[in-house]
């Protein structure tokens, strides 16, 4: 009966491994455009060197520069195209599955935590479309779970001087690969140091010197200007990432990373209750998965003090690298309680009830690239290279489109000096129509339409005015547009 059930078992995670190679591998294929800040990052890379990947990007982009310098070697070696952009945050995410399952294979007791994890983390949509998207948040997953698996077995003390140097190098890699790795590597530090803080203090200073050396001059060099461009384009965008001292604020944090996380179970309340439940077990965790229990609230501790200072914001897909922690935590009670106790069954449809709202339909939905990717910046630049008239013609592109013009004319060698940029960002409808009504007369203008911004809209003001032109052609794929009209 064991030997059936331990074969059950394993062809249960066999399978889960299958779907997340298949759903991923799947979007991989499709989703074959790319995003404004997609454009936008693989825009930086084409006029610079691998040695300028070290420093800031501009365009207000910010991406490790281990993670540029692996993807502009590949662009530079099989061309700047979506496929081979997209490479590194796939493969990211196809291995992060199988980390995934170690490290809840070595924390979790019970076979139905095991699976229930593994399910959640394979399907999850926010992890599918990010391993089809050219940046880093995939392969930030990546790197901390293995952090998380590696982490807390590492103890200082009994490491020789060759092993402390193999600890220092790696330190030292990991930020250059994914930034919130630092937040690993402290709680690491922090562990061994409240472990045995007299026999390993030496140590763990001769280790944590040349890494904050190198992160140091990481921080002036690199981080600390691209905050400042990132600021200076994007003053109030990471807000809801910055928590205050209250209950409240953290609650709401909180909300915001869960509904993001396990989008689309909107539904928070029970989630919230399992993923503080599961922090308090984790603290009076006495077991032999006390130090990794530790480990992880070390880790939650540290992300949200940097968020408190204002240092690094926890908010969505910038604290993407969190979802397996919060998989962990929200699994956490049912795995320390047998199906006997009413406690179990509790906790079991309070799980329930938070992932209630996964299904057939949304795990099939997150794999098809005409439900996930919502533009359509690639045909609207075909249609519109092909038909436009230099003569006659001018193009006119909105600020949100921008990225998306300067890449994809540059892929397909449309180059023109009558393209103008609207720049009506943060515009009313009167500014915007003022812009419109003052367009040169008897000019044609194509209008190059990618996307809008999700605040300070335009489109709502642009479709009302240019419907009482003479329109010569329209096309709207996705919620993208192609207007070419006679002002």
């Amino acid at each position: 009966m064991e030997k059936t059930k331990n074969i059950t078992y394993q062809v249960i995670i066999v399978l889960l491994f299958i779907l997340g190679i298949f759903l991923r591998t799947n979007l991989y294929l499709m989703n074959n455009v790319f995003e404004d800040d997609e454009c936008r990052l693989a825009i930086t890379m084409l006029d610079k060197n691998f040695w300028q990947m070290f420093l800031p990007l501009g365009d207000a982009q910010s991406a490790p520069p281990l993670f540029m310098l692996c993807s502009k070697f590949l662009a530079d070696s099989f061309g700047y195209v979506e496929i081979i952009l997209k490479f590194i945050p796939y493969l990211a995410g196809i291995c992060g599955i199988f980390v995934f399952y170690k490290v809840c294979a070595n924390y979790f007791s019970g076979k139905i935590s095991k699976v229930l994890s593994l399910f959640i983390f394979v399907i999850n949509y926010s992890l599918i479309f990010y391993s089809s998207t050219f940046k880093q948040y995939s392969t930030d997953v990546l790197i901390c779970l293995i952090c998380l698996y590696f982490m807390p077995k590492v103890l200082i003390k009994d490491l020789n001087i060759k092993q402390l140097i193999g600890l220092a190098i790696i330190l030292i890699i990991f930020p250059f690969i994914s930034l919130p790795s630092v937040f690993f590597i402290g709680s690491m530090i922090i562990l061994n140091f409240i472990k045995d803080w007299k026999n390993v203090y030496k140590k763990i200073f001769l280790t944590i010197l040349p890494v904050g050396i190198i992160l140091l001059l990481y921080y002036v060099f690199n981080l600390a200007p691209s905050k400042s461009n990132l600021d200076l384009f994007f003053p109030n965008y990471w807000n809801d990432g910055f928590i205050t001292l209250s209950i409240k604020g953290f609650i709401k944090i909180l909300l915001i990373n869960i509904k993001f996380y396990f989008y689309p179970n909107t539904f928070s309340f029970f989630t919230l209750i399992l993923l503080i439940w599961g922090g308090v077990l984790c603290l009076f965790d006495k077991g032999k998965t006390r130090d990794i229990s530790l480990y992880i609230l070390i880790v939650i501790a540290l992300v949200l003090f940097a968020s408190l200072i204002h240092i690094y914001p926890f908010c969505t897909r910038v604290g993407l690298y969190l979802i397996s922690i919060f998989i962990i935590l929200v699994l956490k009670p049912l795995d320390c309680y047998t199906w006997k106790t009413f406690t179990f069954w509790l906790i079991l449809i309070f799980t329930l009830l938070s992932f209630c709202q996964y299904n057939y339909t949304n795990i099939i939905t997150s794999a098809k690239a005409d439900d996930v990717v919502k533009w359509s910046p690639k045909n609207m630049m075909i249609i519109l290279k092909e038909n436009f008239n230099p003569e006659t013609d001018a193009i006119l592109v909105n600020s949100a489109s921008a990225p998306s013009w300067l890449f994809y004319s540059s892929k397909y060698e449309f180059y023109t000096d009558k393209v103008f940029l609207m720049d009506v960002k943060n515009a009313d409808e009167k500014i915007v129509l003022n812009y419109l009504n003052n367009l040169k007369k008897g000019q044609r203008f194509w209008l190059y339409l990618i996307k809008d911004y999700n605040q300070d809209k335009i489109f709502p003001y642009i479709f009302p005015w240019v419907k009482k032109k003479q329109i010569l052609y329209f096309k709207q794929d996705k919620q993208s547009y192609l207007i070419y009209f006679q002002n």
